[in-house]
């Protein structure tokens, strides 16, 4: 049966978007949890293999190898991952930054806010608070997001043309 308005075709399209967005974040959540506790498992091993080496040799010596283990392991895994990202640039599958354009109105428009917040007074902490005082607020209020975004569509309609 096919759905009989936009509207319903719409609201299938968000129930959708909202189960997987769902989905994802209790993964998410679920891998934090899991590299969490290896992190701490991790510790408690160390710890045990430096209490095993204390018992044998002097306490500064177990610590000294269960440390330098450590960063030797924390070593490779670095170079690893470096070597990964050294393969991906040579087979050039980096994502290319797409260029700005000559008329880009939005380049001149950030151009000119960025001129007119350099020659002002308004220190940078406080640009960043209010940005981020303004996405928690418009984060928390779809109703004030939809008016906003509705106030800029017909601004930027009314400046075209």
């Amino acid at each position: 049966m096919l759905p009989k308005s936009f509207m319903d075709i719409v609201a299938a399209e968000k129930a959708r978007f909202w189960r997987g967005s769902v989905r994802l974040a209790m993964i998410m959540s679920m891998l934090g949890l899991a590299v969490m506790a290896g992190i701490v498992g991790m510790i408690f091993v160390l710890y045990g293999l430096c209490l095993s080496l204390a018992e044998i040799m002097k306490p500064w010596e177990a610590g000294l190898i269960v440390g330098g283990g450590m960063m030797f392991f924390a070593a490779i895994l670095i170079m690893i991952i470096a070597a990964q990202g050294h393969v991906l640039r040579l087979e050039g599958n980096a994502i290319p930054i797409p260029k700005q354009s000559d008329n880009d109105s939005t380049a001149e428009f950030g151009s000119k806010i960025g001129d007119i917040i350099a020659q002002s007074n308004v220190k940078r902490s406080d640009i960043a608070l209010t940005a981020l005082i303004g996405g928690v607020v418009l984060g928390a209020s779809p109703r004030l997001r939809q008016q906003i975004l509705a106030s800029l569509t017909d601004l930027i309609k009314s400046t075209g043309k």
